[in-house]
């Protein structure tokens, strides 16, 4: 069967978004097409996407309009395909590729992405939701499936999509090797002048105002903290470095790490060198940093806009098994579970160490990219 993912500038600034298409593309064994915006040279990038251009003119540029001359080349790539996978919503790829399906009698499904997320719709909410009456819902109507990455998605976006065509499937997420954690956690604290006893606290996300950079430097440093060390990874972005850098008092200088962007191997050693995991985001329609925690055996704190978060296994009175769930977007709630996490790093490890295991055993399950790619199979 031949399958293509269809897309909107496939680019990896797009953070989630961009991994969550590739994660389509490995599993179905399907390239990307992507109606790029051209802003910059994307041939290097090692995707498989075929990028072709929309125009540089104000509404083609950002893919809400596509000329002909893109369309009639995207026509070309696919011939013969038997399903489309389209990403995203609010653009003209959506229904383009909808009409291509129904011309030539194929299937295909839609993928939002978050986009049918109450806080997303919020954002720019007159202009969504003009697209939703115009067409979108009749898109999503017309869609074999439409596939969300956790269940709490797929209810907030009830009211949009047809519940016998909506379902949900976990994106995956490799399980990393911890054999060998002492090295480059060691590594990874002395590069940055972190104590090697100390309790480290990791945020790994863009510094945007929907990650909450500065609400979690806020919260740590009004939690009991103690020796306690907080390390923020991530891309200055809406909010810059020096912006979370005023919000830390004097008093809490030396205990708050800013060490900008990472990936790979140095992300890695980040991981490995933290001892549980941060973060207040708004929304997170599934949130790859946090399943990359939990898979490392990380304990987490997370926001009530974490959808993956009700899907983890529970414990207690309605608590995570693998962590802390917020009942709030307060600093007061946020403070007081990095306390109830600094009390157990600095005096009661097993219990801590037991909620990563728990997370981690989770995680080897339910996120495996075996089971993602199983479960796609199925549905095509």
């Amino acid at each position: 069967m031949k399958i293509w993912n269809i897309a909107p500038t496939h680019d990896p600034a797009f953070g989630g978004l961009y991994r969550g298409i590739n994660d389509f593309a490995a599993a179905l064994d399907a390239p990307v097409l992507s109606f790029d915006d051209g802003r910059r040279d994307r041939s290097g990038l090692d995707d498989r996407a075929v990028r072709i251009p929309t125009g540089t003119g104000l509404l083609s540029r950002d893919c809400h309009l596509v000329p002909r001359a893109a369309t009639d080349r995207a026509a070309e790539v696919i011939a013969g395909a038997d399903l489309l996978v389209v990403h995203s919503l609010f653009r003209a790829h959506t229904a383009w590729a909808a009409a291509w399906a129904q011309r030539q009698g194929k299937r295909y499904w839609a993928v939002p992405h978050g986009c049918l997320d109450p806080w997303s719709l919020r954002q720019r909410g007159f202009v969504k939701r003009l697209w939703l009456a115009a067409g979108g819902r009749r898109y999503l109507a017309g869609a074999e499936r439409v596939i969300f990455s956790t269940r709490r998605g797929l209810e907030k976006a009830a009211g949009w999509v047809r519940p016998e065509r909506a379902l949900a499937v976990h994106w995956p997420v490799e399980l990393p090797t911890r054999a060998s954690e002492a090295g480059p956690r060691a590594a990874f604290r002395e590069r940055h002048g972190i104590p090697g006893d100390a309790p480290v606290l990791l945020f790994v996300g863009r510094l945007h105002s929907v990650k909450r950079p500065i609400h979690a430097v806020e919260a740590f440093c009004r939690a009991e903290s103690g020796p306690a060390q907080l390390v923020i990874v991530g891309m200055s972005d809406d909010v810059s470095a020096a912006d979370v850098l005023r919000a830390v008092p004097a008093s809490n200088r030396d205990a708050v790490h800013l060490v900008g962007p990472l990936a790979g191997q140095e992300l890695s050693e980040a991981y490995q060198a933290a001892d549980g995991f941060l973060s207040l985001s708004y929304q997170e329609n599934f949130g790859y940093a946090a399943t990359e925690a939990v898979a490392y055996g990380l304990p987490v704190i997370l926001s009530p806009g974490h959808d993956l978060a009700y899907d983890m296994p529970r414990a207690g009175a309605g608590g995570l098994a693998c962590g802390w769930l917020l009942p709030d977007d307060s600093l007061a709630a946020a403070a007081q579970a990095i306390s109830d996490w600094a009390r157990l790093a600095t005096g009661q490890r097993a219990k801590l160490e037991a909620m990563g295991a728990a997370g981690r055993a989770w995680a080897a399950d339910a996120l495996s990219p075996e089971r993602f790619r199983e479960e796609l199979l199925r549905l095509v």
